[in-house]
């Protein structure tokens, strides 16, 4: 693998995302996903949007500079019904509880665009910190009318 390789925060969004992607495609059609909110607004239902959020450090042991790291990933989910939301939910639960693939990336040699992966180890969930429906009310835009939030704990091993 040449070109230059992304840090462990962005291999564990791009694992998620890559492993998720994959999972959806290979049982769902027609189903888009995304890793920004931005790209929400230039796709059609049904839409997951999969996003680092967060990472949190702490030291492995006392005079240790050894981080041991948290990554906080949201999957939101844009559907067409409040069955489609609830049925995306839960597949998608159920496909990252056991966890999945943690990949090292890197930009193709010579094309910026194409992304090579190599496997170095699993991203395993450690806690699952939200899942539930996001409710708008009654005038809300219709991408937003059957939202739902998924939020989890990942750590790479």
């Amino acid at each position: 693998m040449s070109g230059s390789y992304f840090r462990t925060a962005r291999n564990v969004e791009l694992s998620t995302i890559y492993y998720l992607e994959n999972q959806i495609s290979a049982s769902w059609s027609n189903v888009n996903v995304v890793k920004s909110f931005s790209q929400v607004a230039e796709k059609n239902l049904p839409i997951v949007c999969i996003r680092l959020l967060d990472t949190v450090s702490d030291k492995l042991e006392i005079g240790s500079n050894t981080l041991d790291n948290t990554f906080g990933i949201v999957i939101d989910i844009f559907a067409k019904s409040d069955g489609q939301r609830l049925d995306l939910a839960d597949f998608i639960l159920d496909k990252i509880k056991d966890g999945y693939s943690y990949y090292i990336h890197a930009h193709a040699s010579g094309n910026p665009t194409t992304l090579d992966r190599t496997q170095d180890g699993r991203c395993q969930v450690v806690e699952i910190t939200e899942n539930r429906r996001i409710d708008f009310g009654t005038t809300v835009e219709s991408k937003e009318k059957f939202r739902h939030i998924i939020s989890f704990l990942v750590k790479k091993f």
